[in-house]
């Protein structure tokens, strides 16, 4: 009997090709697999070509390499402003005010520069009820600065032609010719100065100034001066040894006499500075050879310390010192001075000084100082008692003078300016009465607006206390007659349009209150004149 179990079944349906034939009992088995162990092989079709054995034979070849140096970086800045040789400005002005000037420099140097300067202003103003008022101004400068290795080298040559009128006068009592009140000044100035720029403290830097003028007026009065000034400083163990020495002599002539005067002074200060502090100290010994010899010695003390990064600074000081009077500083004041004056030199005996300076913000500066000094043959002005009493003399007399002075800057840039500043003065006169043509209260306001560079504000407003002139009684010298001028304001505003870099128009007002003031007796100032004109730069 054929019989299949289950199980065969279903082995069946996966292996196809077993048959199972079962007699009585069944017993399958399985017979023992034997494993091919051959690889296959894979022949190359391709036949190798046979490689011959190669040698290197090595040679040095020689080259050349030549290094390109690198340029330096350098910081890419703005251009440079194109800069022009000459520059022209002329105008005309009310009371037939003629003016004309020109500058001529070279362009940008290394060597050094030079230049020219002409002038010519000059007016035929008339006022009523007083002289003949016309004057004029006619200057010539010269001047050139060598840079040398470790050394400026300057120099310059002037002559200045200034003329005015004696017009304080009563010009409805008295029937003067012009040329009768003319007075004509011609000035001849020459300096020369030799600056050293030494890197090493300890080298010995200094600064030389030889200078020579000779001033004469229209009444055979004139001045001779040569003047010889300067420093040498060094340093010696960490402060600074600075010695100033100057010799002074000058030849006034007039129709009647002729003075001397020979001023030497010789003086060495120590300078000591720290991160905080700066100190100098010092004194100054002065001959004043003039008539006959006299020795002077003053202290210089000077010391300040800077309490918080330049914005507060503390400073005083001890000081004096020898002022020289002339006829060139008297007539350089007041044109109107006599020719013959008494020449006496004003001593500063001692001065006591001491303020606070600083800054309130990066545009803003500040400088207040108060000072109380001891003045021997300080020089003053008064009306010539002979004549028309429109000439002026020089006096002496010894004082006590107390300075109180402040002044705050502010700047933004090249565009906004502007500068207060304030005195006042109080005087105590051993014999005279008063300080003559002495002011107590002198303010100045001055101010530059920069509008792109293409419209130019300017402004200036200053004003001067009361003052006193002191004259004489008619033909009784004794009696002084104390006469009060006013008190001035006056404001001057400049404007100017530059229509292209070369060519500008200017227009300025002065005194534009329209107010007639004197600022010496019996002399009105004009009221309010107009000049306009025109610049050109090529």
């Amino acid at each position: 009997m054929l019989s299949m179990p289950i199980s065969a079944l279903m082995a069946q349906s996966y292996l196809d090709s077993m048959i199972i034939i079962s007699v009585g009992e069944y017993k399958p088995a399985i017979i023992d697999a034997n494993k091919i162990n051959e690889n296959p092989i894979i022949n190359d079709s391709t036949p190798k070509l046979p490689v011959s054995g190669y040698g290197i034979n090595s040679k040095r070849i020689i080259t050349g390499f030549d290094v390109e140096p690198i340029k330096p970086a350098q910081m890419v800045g703005e251009p440079l402003t194109k800069l022009y040789n000459t520059l022209v400005k002329i105008g005309m002005g009310t009371y037939t005010t003629p003016y004309g000037e020109l500058w001529y420099n070279n362009l940008r140097s290394k060597e050094g520069l030079y230049g020219l300067r002409l002038k010519h202003l000059s007016s035929s103003a008339t006022l009523k009820n007083y002289g003949y008022s016309g004057f004029s101004d006619n200057e010539i400068n010269i001047y050139g600065k060598k840079f040398l290795k470790e050394h400026t080298l300057l120099g310059n040559f002037d002559f200045a032609r200034n003329a005015v009128h004696f017009y304080g006068y009563d010009a409805n009592m008295f029937n003067i010719s012009k040329d009768l009140t003319l007075q004509r000044f011609n000035l001849f100035t020459g300096n020369a100065q030799l600056i050293s720029h030494y890197a090493d403290q300890k080298r010995y830097n200094h600064d030389v100034k030889l200078s020579y003028y000779n001033v004469a007026d229209n009444y055979k009065a004139s001045e001779n001066n040569i003047k010889a000034a300067g420093f040498v400083q060094t340093q010696v163990n960490k402060e600074l040894l600075k010695v100033n020495a100057l010799v002074d002599y000058y030849n006034y002539k007039t129709k009647l006499d002729t003075f001397n005067n020979t001023i030497i002074a010789l003086s060495p200060n120590f300078i000591a500075k720290g991160e905080k502090y700066h100190a100098s100290l010092g004194f100054t010994a002065t001959m004043d050879n003039f008539i006959q010899s006299k020795f002077y010695f003053y202290p210089n003390v000077d010391l300040s310390y800077n309490v918080i990064d330049d914005i507060i600074i503390p400073y005083a000081g001890f000081t004096g010192g020898l002022q020289k009077n002339s006829f060139k500083t008297f007539s350089d004041n007041n044109p109107f001075v006599l020719s013959e004056l008494k020449m006496v030199n004003s001593n500063k005996q001692y001065e006591l000084y001491g303020g606070i300076k600083g800054t309130l913000s990066s545009t803003t500066s500040f400088n207040a100082i108060a000072s109380y000094s001891n003045v021997k043959n300080m020089a003053m002005y008064i009306n010539d008692i002979e004549g028309l009493q429109n000439k002026f003399d020089v006096i002496y007399d010894d004082a006590s003078v107390l300075n109180i002075r402040g002044e705050v800057s502010y700047q933004q840039r090249e565009k906004l300016r502007i500068n207060l500043r304030g005195e006042y003065f109080n005087y105590k006169m051993k014999t005279e009465l008063r300080a003559w043509y002495k002011p107590q209260v002198e303010i100045a306001l001055s101010a530059n607006y920069n509008l792109q560079d293409k419209i130019i504000v300017r402004a200036d407003l200053f004003y001067i206390d009361n003052q006193f002139a002191k004259f004489f009684v008619y033909d009784t010298p004794t009696i002084v007659i104390t006469k009060e001028l006013k008190g001035v304001f006056d404001a001057n505003i400049g404007l100017e349009y530059r229509y292209t870099k070369k060519t500008g128009f200017f227009l300025n007002f002065n005194n534009i209150t329209n107010y007639r003031y004197y600022r010496w007796s019996n002399y009105p100032t004009q009221k309010l004149s107009i000049m306009g004109g025109l610049s050109y730069s090529f």
